[in-house]
């Protein structure tokens, strides 16, 4: 951090000079004054946030590392965009809040129109905006719930859906998120298509929709009066798992066999991520709601809820205080646009089938890499003991990524038990593929 803004923070009233730039000493006061956190301070430091160039990220002690997790797929064009940042400061003069559910303003509105018509399906729709992607989720829930009149909802394990209410009944993949809460509305559960360690033993070239039956039994014994199945088109928290197409498209039949609306998760494998606008697209099934949020907002924190018209029975069924104000809705705009004026979505292809590539080369070389999977830029490898056995080796995994953010400057995360996740911005190259294969290769080596 520069002399330039040290003084800022001097100037807001704190008594900092360089000698209190080191990670160390903001790792303690952040563990002092933040009540909780979900990473791992051992592992990564102090962010520097006056630093940071596309996929390039910096530590307060000056430290670079590679980025290949996109703010968790929050930024589409990674860090300081130049392109973003022109069109930002250029609407700088704009007012910052309008409480959009009790006024209209134009930004909002044509928002809204995009969003209804570049996501799946020729439906009218209709968007109700938000500030994350767990009140995305909850959203739609609630719509699903006002307009079926039914409470009952089927969800996957794993499963990530948000950590609040709702969204959090939702959600399965790890105890620690919902242990001691109650649970907001009644789930059926069922597994989430799983192929690389298929609960039915089936094999992908020969499956018979195992999973499937499986939901339809589900309802038949647990209650068949459901609201919505919940699905995400790729499961992103629970370890970067990609369901087979014909899995996702049964569990929509059987779904409306229930007379139960379908919702797809895009939150984090949407906007284009995949290819698609909507990675449940890539599955050819057209959902009755969807959620999206992250880099929807470009930065900033907005989610959407879109569904069917009308989506509630009457006003006041839900608002929100913020609701894709002026600044947020047109950057958001831009967002859409210039991914659409530059090809993003056959470049993420091509880019994520590049990415792949390299990553089955890992799987050729390392034991402990038993499998990778994924659409576009939104891939993960899992660790394991030994291919034969597949036996999910959680340590090993995270060893690895120590290692690659403290030696190698490889900036990671990993998700579910045992995977490492990549959701780099859409502005990663094949060079910077390349460069991340590589450390990602010598932390392996170096963990194992």
């Amino acid at each position: 951090m520069d002399d330039k803004h040290i003084q800022i923070l001097k100037d807001l009233g704190y008594d900092l000079g360089p000698e209190h730039m080191t990670n160390d000493y903001w790792k303690k006061r952040a563990a002092d004054a933040l009540a909780i956190t979900t990473q791992d301070r051992d592992v990564y430091g102090c962010l520097d946030h006056t630093q940071g160039d596309g996929v390039r990220i910096y530590d307060i002690e000056g430290t670079e590392y590679l980025d290949v997790t996109g703010g968790v797929a929050v930024r589409a064009f990674g860090l300081r965009y130049k392109p973003f940042l022109d069109f930002e400061d250029s609407i700088s003069d704009v007012v910052k809040e309008f409480p959009g559910m009790d006024f209209d303003a134009i930004p909002q509105t044509l928002l809204a129109e995009k969003l209804s018509t570049m996501t799946p399906g020729t439906h009218k729709k209709r968007v109700v905006f938000t500030t994350s992607g767990g009140r995305a989720v909850e959203g739609c829930m609630k719509s699903a719930m006002d307009l079926s009149g039914k409470r009952r909802f089927v969800g996957f394990r794993p499963a990530f859906h948000g950590r609040t209410g709702y969204a959090m009944a939702l959600t399965a993949t790890n105890s620690k998120h919902k242990s001691g809460y109650p649970q907001g509305v009644d789930v059926v559960r069922v597994f989430y298509p799983y192929c690389y360690r298929c609960p039915y033993g089936q094999k992908e070239e020969d499956c018979n929709r195992e999973c499937v039956e499986a939901l339809r039994y589900a309802l038949q014994v647990e209650g068949n009066d459901i609201a919505a199945t919940v699905m995400e088109p790729i499961c992103g928290e629970g370890g970067l798992i990609v369901p087979p197409a014909k899995a996702v498209q049964g569990m929509y039949k059987v779904s409306k066999e229930f007379g139960a609306y379908f919702m797809s998760d895009e939150v984090q494998a949407g906007m284009g991520r995949s290819g698609k606008w909507c990675t449940v697209e890539n599955h050819d099934v057209v959902p009755d709601f969807i959620s999206m949020a992250k880099a929807l907002g470009g930065g900033y924190p907005m989610g959407a809820s879109i569904g069917p018209v009308p989506m509630f029975t009457g006003a006041s069924r839900h608002s929100e205080t913020f609701s894709a104000e002026p600044k947020m809705a047109l950057l958001s705009l831009w967002t859409i646009k210039h991914i659409e004026d530059l090809g993003i979505l056959k470049q993420n292809v091509e880019k994520g089938e590049y990415m792949r590539e390299r990553l089955n080369e890992l799987v050729d070389k390392h034991e402990v890499v038993g499998d990778t999977r994924g659409i576009g830029l939104m891939n993960g490898i899992e660790i394991v003991t030994d291919k034969r056995s597949k036996e999910k080796a959680p340590k090993i995994r995270d060893l690895i990524v120590k290692t690659a953010v403290n030696k190698h400057k490889l900036w990671m995360l990993g998700c579910g038990p045992n995977t490492i996740r990549f959701t780099p911005s859409y502005i990663i190259t094949t060079e910077n593929i390349d460069e991340a294969m590589g450390r990602l290769d010598k932390a392996i080596l170096d963990s194992l």
